[in-house]
């Protein structure tokens, strides 16, 4: 810790670190198993929200994120494959945008699928292929309820340094632990609302996990809206359960 910096500002970072939880980080790298956007090797039949094909936007190999040290509630065999409806993309935020994003557990030999016919040229993302790194995620100042009232101009600014120091590198690819919120941190809460709302059985806020972030990358040529992040949130019990039907997507953007 530096010398000067003052009680409130160390306790706050002290507080930050106390509640670190294990992600995985996704990194440029790997053959191609994993890998943000292409084509995904499935067997059935391609997802459709209100008539439009998805875009599929990522595809993981499970047993890469095992051997990585990812989540023991995700299975350990098989493909988790992403997809987004990327014309009309929903912001996850009513009943209305269920389906506007599916996570299918594919568990076959690998077979790459047909693109449907009407899928739009624009919304067929290249094949990005991508690593697993063990990393740290933290809450952000809003979970933790930081009482910036409390803090001189000095160590207003020490925190912020402090915050921007624990923040992950850009972009932030991501499975498991805390989200890096673009907008609000409520997310568990808004996934458990519209769970309530669908009817979709008993559960609570502290059962969602955080099961795979992604956020703008140029390089993999990926922009959500404003450079914002798209977030999949799945129970833990479902995951444990190999039930991916019930995940929530939520889009946030500058």
């Amino acid at each position: 810790m530096d010398e000067g910096i003052s009680p409130v500002v160390a306790q706050s970072i002290a507080a930050l670190k106390a509640q670190a939880r294990p992600c995985l980080r996704l990194v440029p790298g790997g053959d191609g198993r994993s890998r943000l956007g292409g084509t995904p090797e499935m067997a059935g039949a391609w997802p459709r929200y209100d008539g439009r094909p998805h875009s599929c936007v990522a595809q993981l190999d499970l047993s890469e994120v095992r051997a990585a040290g990812g989540p023991e509630w995700l299975p350990a065999e098989g493909r988790l494959l992403f997809f987004y409806e990327l014309e009309h993309g929903s912001w996850g935020l009513d009943v209305k945008d269920a389906g506007s994003a599916v996570v299918i557990h594919e568990t076959g030999s690998p077979i790459a699928a047909t693109e449907p016919d009407d899928l739009p040229d624009d919304a067929k993302l290249l094949a990005y292929p991508i690593a697993f790194a063990p990393g740290a995620s933290y809450p952000s100042e809003e979970r933790v309820a930081i009482d910036w009232s409390r803090l001189d101009a000095a160590s207003t600014e020490a925190l912020e340094r402090a915050l921007m120091d624990l923040a992950p590198a850009a972009p932030a690819h991501q499975i498991g632990g805390y989200p890096f919120p673009v907008q609000s941190d409520g997310m568990e809460a808004e996934c458990q609302n519209l769970a309530r709302r669908l009817g979709q059985g008993e559960s609570h806020t502290a059962d969602w996990r955080l099961l795979l972030q992604l956020d703008t990358d140029e390089e993999a040529g990926v922009m959500w809206y404003d450079v914002g992040s798209l977030y999949f949130w799945i129970r833990e019990q479902d995951a444990r359960a190999g039930d991916f039907s019930k995940v929530w997507t939520i889009l946030q953007s500058n």
